[in-house]
């Protein structure tokens, strides 16, 4: 019987994959997918909560990340950005997977009045995995106008030096705009139901902005396997997409699948606020 006598570096090509898990495993916290709580929001997968659970890993959705902040006046204002703009979270509501949020700029976490506000921007949500609510309506902002169509609604309050401003609805085909000159679109959403009540919107549109919108989620193409089963979809700046699974494992894609580390809760807690 021959015996073959390898050099020392053919042992160190076969060590090298186990010499990565345990790098890997050293560079990954464990985590308990945690649940927040930020005045009356509940925040828990798919968001996660900033300063405190670290960018470089977190237990949930890339872009769900939602900032507990302090204005001065209110204590504990949930904040999320979408598309590079702020808006203020009111309710999270996990059973039918929606959330209610208000331009902060319009909200009620800004203090003072909304006599007269301004929005400033489009909704832009990218990418990511969110959708208007049924219940839910766009409303577009035409500002600096020679004049208002009559399927529109002036805003007298927001014309600038004679120059009008038009609020009318996302079903407007752009043409229909075209006459009137107006130098700026801006186009955001309210709930259908607020909006109808409204007697005089020209002066309480304020009030309404200020109550919101209403966003559904999906789920993300990287996380359904993930999800599929039986886990929590996550990121690490190194590995990229993980999967916290129930039995305290971290994989890579989906549980059951190559493994990672281990030690892992879920804690899981219902929506505490409700739309009014």
């Amino acid at each position: 019987m021959s015996h073959h006598i390898y050099p020392l570096s053919h042992y160190l090509l076969l060590l090298l994959p186990l010499f990565f898990i345990i790098v890997l495993s050293a560079e990954i916290n464990n985590s308990t997918c945690p649940s927040y709580t930020c005045g009356n929001v509940t925040i828990r997968y798919p968001f996660w909560k900033m300063d405190t659970e670290s960018p470089t890993q977190f237990c949930g959705y890339e872009g769900f990340e939602i900032k507990c902040s302090d204005n001065g006046e209110q204590h504990n204002i949930s904040e999320i950005t979408l598309g590079g703009d702020n808006y203020y979270v009111q309710c999270i509501n996990y059973d039918d997977k929606s959330m209610l949020v208000a331009d902060y700029d319009v909200s009620s976490a800004v203090p003072g009045p909304k006599i007269c506000p301004r929005v400033n921007h489009n909704i832009s949500l990218g990418t990511l995995p969110l959708n208007l609510s049924t219940y839910s309506v766009n409303l577009s902002f035409h500002f600096n106008c020679s004049g208002c169509p009559s399927f529109a609604t002036e805003i007298p309050c927001l014309d600038n030096n004679g120059r009008k401003s038009c609020l009318g609805t996302s079903t407007e085909e752009t043409e229909e705009w075209d006459g009137y000159s107006c130098y700026e679109e801006v186009v955001t959403a309210v709930i259908d139901e607020h909006k109808k009540k409204s007697s005089n919107f020209q002066v309480d549109f304020g009030s309404v902005l200020e109550k919101g919108f209403g966003l559904q989620w999906g789920r993300t193409d990287e996380c359904e396997k993930c999800e599929e089963s039986d886990g929590r979809c996550g990121n690490h700046s190194t590995t990229g997409h993980i999967c916290f699974c129930s039995d305290g494992t971290i994989s890579k894609n989906e549980c059951g699948g190559t493994f990672i580390i281990t030690t892992l809760k879920f804690q899981f807690y219902p929506c505490l606020s409700i739309l009014v």
